[in-house]
């Protein structure tokens, strides 16, 4: 008795388990069309990686970066600006709810359309991941910003 006890106990742990993994990413946000299509939505698609290196020579510039997040990957894995720059950078949740955090710049943003904005006052590469847990493919959701 204890037996089929235990298998029927298990089998539910799984299946709880596997429930809570695909309402991460996969779940409905709750975004309405004043959400998907604001000013910042694609805006900067595809311009990111390379076009900001070696537009401001001297650095000081200002850098309006959007990052897409859909199930688990950024729409841009590296990302380019020049030390001085002012960097603001909008999360876009396409598909999931997600977060973008860049610890090297104390940058943490946990929700759709959020920003944040710093200065890019350290050279090198610094790491960016996804900061709000969102599955199982949740640890593949890095990148880099590369300040020049």
């Amino acid at each position: 008795m204890n037996n089929r006890l235990g298998k029927g106990f298990f089998t539910a742990a799984l299946v709880c388990m596997a429930a809570l993994a695909l309402t991460g990413c996969g779940g409905s946000k709750n975004n309405d069309a004043a959400n998907n299509g604001g000013t910042n939505a694609g805006t900067n698609t595809g311009t990111n990686a390379g076009t900001n290196a070696g537009t401001n020579a001297g650095g000081g510039g200002a850098q309006n970066i959007t990052v897409k997040a859909t199930n688990f990957k950024f729409d841009q894995p590296e990302i380019h600006v020049k030390q001085g720059d002012k960097v603001t950078v909008t999360l876009v949740d396409e598909a999931g709810s997600h977060g973008f955090a860049i610890p090297d710049f104390n940058v943490d943003i946990k929700e759709n359309n959020g920003t944040a904005t710093f200065t890019a006052d350290k050279t090198g590469e610094h790491p960016y991941h996804c900061s709000v847990m969102c599955g199982s493919g949740h640890a593949n959701m890095v990148g880099k910003l590369i300040v020049d």
